[in-house]
């Protein structure tokens, strides 16, 4: 990957980033969406809206999250936390430090203790607070990349 930086005064307080490649990857697309993400503030808090109440999670002690149909389950270090809603806009939500690994379950990748074969062929996240993860054969080369292998 070539970084240059062009001046251009006519911008002026503006910045303009331009990609070049052959095609469209993966990591294009992951390139966008950090640049994208980069001027907007993070939040250490997600609100969560149970049945009787606003709850605040913080992202640091966010372990796993779960969905099954419309029941989305936040695991954290202090308890859990069941609700209604997407997997995906919880997602859009958290950091660099999560990951999906199956259609259904997100982890924090600085809870992973190990990853071991299951009885189907398939990966089991083995996470902190005696939590599991399916890891699905889908989304495994994503997890693989941002541990580094």
């Amino acid at each position: 990957m070539k970084v240059k930086f062009l001046k251009d005064e006519s911008l002026q307080d503006e910045i303009q980033v331009e990609i070049k490649s052959a095609n469209q990857s993966f990591t294009i697309k992951r390139l966008i969406d950090y640049i994208n993400k980069f001027e907007k503030h993070e939040r250490s808090l997600i609100p969560v809206k149970t049945p009787d109440k606003i709850v605040t999670i913080k992202i640091e002690n966010l372990i796993k999250v779960e969905v099954q149909a419309t029941s989305l389950t936040y695991y954290t270090t202090d308890g859990v936390i069941k609700t209604t809603g997407r997997l995906y806009q919880t997602l859009g939500k958290l950091g660099n430090d999560f990951v999906q690994v199956s259609r259904h379950s997100v982890i924090n990748l600085n809870y992973l203790e190990s990853i071991e074969s299951g009885f189907a062929g398939n990966m089991i996240a083995i996470l902190n607070n005696s939590l599991r993860a399916d890891v699905s054969r889908r989304y495994l080369p994503e997890l693989e990349r941002e541990l580094g292998l």
